[in-house]
């Protein structure tokens, strides 16, 4: 029997069978060793605490409520307009001959300011007064003969008389065949003839005043021309009716107006006003308070109502002088007129941003509009934290300095609360906060 050293086949299988057991020992070792190190790694690394969660104080601004009664202002803007703004026309059609005033110009009531030529007019105007002349020569020419018509109306009696007398007489003597036929025809005749004559004198006398009131209104109806003709001459002579400001001159020298065309358009500067459409409720408590709380206007309050604008980098003051009495076409609410102070330095048509004063509220707060919240919240600061309460807006207000606040009212704020007033966005109730006193919000 032959042993494994001496037999060379059976040592090559001896040897690949070792070389097998190795490599999969080797893996085994090798996944041993790696579990190993990795449970040395978690017994002797570090212990982790866990950290304390510690809530965040956000830093706000706080405002210490006080009560206070304020007047909520309302902005708006308004035009400048001139009470009188008159277009001076003309009735004649003639040509321009001297435009004595341009647009901005200033002047003068009685100032002339442009000129038409009158030659046309003038001959009208020397017509007329001609038919006037003849006319009251008539009138002179028929209450002449009226006069001289009563002065012989008794001869006149008297010669009807003596005719009739006559032929009397006449007809007795022929009854008595002492004249002939001939002699009592004419007899007859002149008695006749002086009755006509008598009646015609008395129809005429009678018809006389007719006649003189015809010629009357004859020259009546001649003196109206020849006033109608130096009417229109005056028209050539446009003349400023007021103190004013020129708004448009467009004519020029030689130019020829129709009648009806406007010369010259004028603006009275000392009657300027701004006009300013308000809303309707607004217009009705403004209305309330400067007829002193009545429907109808009877006495004027003695407060007045107000409104400031800047004009130039000043402040003015403009007063509440009337509200219209309808909603024109378009708006939504009624005109308010404010009378513009003298030498306010504005121009008709300028656009100003005026701040309406209204009557004043009750207990109510000015506050910062970054200080209000959607859904009509603020918010209040009660042991360093937020508590949400509800706000009314009852209109707008400006402080001394000229900052723009929103006027509320809050039923749950109390004097000397603390008010939130920074913009937060991660505003809600209950969240922390570390206050730092602002300015005094008026309650």
């Amino acid at each position: 029997m032959n042993s494994p050293a001496n037999n060379p086949r059976e040592s090559l299988a001896t040897l690949a069978g070792i070389k097998r057991l190795s490599r999969r020992f080797t893996g085994f070792f090798l996944l041993a060793a790696a579990l190993l190190l990795a449970a040395l790694v978690v017994v002797t690394g570090p212990t982790a605490e866990p950290r304390e969660q510690v809530e965040r104080a956000w830093p706000v601004t706080v405002i210490p409520a006080q009560p206070q009664a304020l007047a909520p202002v309302l902005l708006n803007f308004g035009r400048v307009e001139a009470q009188q703004t008159a277009k001076l026309n003309s009735t004649i059609s003639a040509r321009v001959s001297r435009v004595l005033v341009r647009e901005g110009d200033r002047v003068n009531a009685g100032d002339l300011l442009l000129e038409l030529d009158d030659t046309e007019i003038q001959f009208v105007a020397n017509s007329a007064l001609a038919r006037l002349k003849r006319s009251e020569a008539a009138l002179s020419s028929l209450q002449a003969e009226y006069a001289l018509a009563r002065e012989i109306t008794d001869a006149n009696q008297s010669l009807a008389e003596v005719a009739a007398a006559t032929l009397a007489r006449a007809r007795d003597l022929h009854t008595k065949k002492m004249i002939a036929d001939a002699q009592l025809d004419t007899a007859i005749r002149e008695a006749s003839q002086g009755k006509i004559a008598l009646a015609r004198h008395l129809s005429e006398l009678n018809a006389f005043p007719d006649r003189i009131e015809g010629q009357r209104a004859a020259v009546a109806e001649a003196r109206a021309e020849a006033e109608r003709a130096q009417f229109d001459l005056a028209q050539t002579r446009v003349l400023a009716p007021f103190d004013g400001r020129v708004l448009a001159s467009p004519f020029a020298v030689g130019e020829r107006v129709p009648a009806g065309t406007s010369l010259v358009a004028l603006a009275d500067y000392t009657s300027l006003e701004i006009r300013t459409t308000l809303p309707a409720k607004a217009a009705r408590r403004l209305e309330q308070n400067f007829n002193g709380g009545g429907v109808v206007k009877k006495k004027k309050t003695e407060t007045p109502v107000t409104a400031s604008a800047s004009v130039d980098g000043a402040t003015h003051s403009f007063e509440l002088a009337r509200i219209g009495g309808a909603v024109r076409t378009g708006q939504g609410g009624l005109d308010a007129f404010f009378a513009v102070p003298p030498n306010s330095g504005l121009e008709i048509g300028a656009v100003v941003d005026l701040a309406i004063e209204l009557p004043t509220q009750d207990r109510v707060f000015a506050m910062p509009l970054y200080s209000l919240y959607e859904d009509s919240i603020v918010y209040r600061v009660r042991e360093q934290r937020l508590e949400a309460l509800r706000y009314d807006r009852v209109g707008d207000y400006l402080d001394a300095s000229g900052e723009f606040l929103a006027l509320v009212r809050i039923d749950e704020a109390q004097p000397g609360d603390s008010l939130l007033g920074s913009q937060l966005s991660r505003a809600i109730t209950g969240l922390l906060v570390t206050p730092i006193t602002g300015s005094t919000v008026s309650l």
